[in-house]
């Protein structure tokens, strides 16, 4: 991908897979190679780990230096802070993360906040709170997984506070393309079927989303998109043809 572009940053969640192995990393490759590997062919990536646990300070550093000086990751905001706390009581742990992965610099893009599938719009209060404590100098994107926040009053909230809406193509939610901050956020899951039919045209399911990526990069001043279909080396497939899709291969 041209890197002179600098409005998509295209890439996977997470870079360590096993399933990966003969399909972007060769059988005799150090995992301590992974991730040097994985950023000679994709410009971003979203880093599942800090979802699970929070990083050290010299992981972190260590992320940053083995990569291209234009490349971009997008942690996962721990999963104590949305799941186990649901977004209360979090400023410290929000402080010590935001402390911790700013060893980034330069390469930390937004922030990813997934919300429990159960984490109805009627905890829009929480979110709102929540909100109004995120840093102004982190960018922040929230992928919501339960139909009740599809609706205006939610946009508004998030368009208030620069917030981007995560645009997911998943049986769980309904897909919406609207942009509520200066960069757009896009995950895909994987469609339903995609551990069978392995023979399956990616071309032909991901070829919609030309228009819509497209669309998108005239709204925002950056689109970011993750592929999180991780099974038999799909999401890395699955990301390039997206790039080769977009005239990029």
């Amino acid at each position: 991908m041209s890197r002179e572009q600098g409005t998509l940053y295209l890439g996977t969640s997470g870079w360590a897979h096993r399933d990966w192995v003969g399909v972007l990393y060769a059988h005799d490759l150090s995992p301590l190679d992974y991730l040097s590997t994985y950023a000679q062919q994709f410009n971003t990536v979203e880093i599942e780990h800090t979802f699970f646990a929070m990083p050290t300070r010299q992981t972190v550093q260590s992320w940053q230096r083995r990569t291209p000086e234009e490349f971009v990751f997008s942690p996962c905001l721990p999963r104590r802070i949305t799941h186990q706390q649901r977004l209360r009581d979090t400023q410290s742990l929000l402080e010590d993360f935001i402390e911790t992965i700013s060893e980034l610099r330069d390469k930390l893009g937004p922030i990813l906040v997934q919300l429990p599938e159960d984490f109805r719009s009627i905890e829009q209060e929480s979110l709102a709170a929540f909100l109004a404590t995120l840093p102004q100098q982190v960018q922040f994107a929230v992928e919501f997984r339960h139909g009740s926040w599809v609706k205006d009053t939610t946009f508004t909230l998030l368009e208030q506070h620069q917030v981007a809406w995560v645009i997911v193509d998943a049986p769980f939610l309904p897909r919406v393309p609207r942009v509520t901050a200066s960069f757009a956020y896009v995950r895909w899951h994987g469609r339903p079927g995609y551990r069978t039919r392995r023979q399956m045209d990616p071309a032909a399911a991901l070829r919609r989303w030309v228009p819509i990526l497209q669309q998108l990069g005239r709204q925002a001043q950056r689109v970011y998109g993750y592929v999180h279909n991780q099974f038999s080396g799909y999401a890395p497939r699955d990301c390039q043809t997206l790039l080769t899709l977009l005239g990029y291969g």
